[in-house]
């Protein structure tokens, strides 16, 4: 049984190494595509779609064309448009039969996995990969935890580099926010 201050030091720790290792340019090549694409939509499955949907609030916040693939008023994605797709494995059924589909219809694909050698990876435009932590034990969290928590920042990074590169002040990202709540 883990208390809680050593768990929290062994997650930031984790979380450090994991974040230290990704390439920052990557992350940067997706802000540029999005600004580049007319439309971006996210997908994953899962807690990964969580993290995906927050990301496309923050887009909408930023004045992107953000869409949620599955969602009822998803519209059709086309030649100029971007799909950033998210799996930790980069082999879920759904997210590589998605991301096919996005390309067949000239759409282009950014994907965030761990696994560069993944289905995923191999069919994407563009990759950001989140390196598994060595050793036979993996990582503290559970499961994908540790993907899912790093996906969250990186997403986040990519919006602050969209903000800087826009000009848009956070005063303008307010009267995009929801007001039905």
């Amino acid at each position: 049984m883990h208390d809680f201050q050593k768990l929290k030091s062994d997650v930031l720790r984790e979380f450090e190494e994991v974040i230290g290792k990704i390439d920052e340019s990557s992350i940067t090549e997706l802000a540029d595509m999005i600004l580049a694409s007319q439309k971006t939509f996210v997908m994953g499955v899962g807690r990964s779609m969580l993290v995906c949907k927050a990301f496309a609030k923050r887009l909408s916040h930023l004045k992107v064309c953000a869409h949620v693939v599955g969602e009822t008023v998803t519209p059709p994605i086309g030649k100029g448009d971007l799909l950033i797709a998210c799996s930790s494995s980069g082999e879920t059924m759904t997210t590589v039969g998605i991301s096919k589909l996005a390309r067949q219809y000239g759409g282009k694909t950014a994907s965030i996995t761990c696994d560069a050698g993944s289905t995923l990876c191999k069919i994407s435009d563009m990759s950001i990969l989140i390196p598994r932590l060595a050793g036979p034990s993996g990582s503290v969290l559970p499961m994908a935890g540790l993907f899912e928590q790093a996906l969250f920042i990186i997403l986040d990074c990519a919006a602050i580099l969209i903000k800087e590169r826009t000009g848009i002040t956070e005063e303008e990202m307010r009267t995009q926010h929801a007001n039905l709540e």
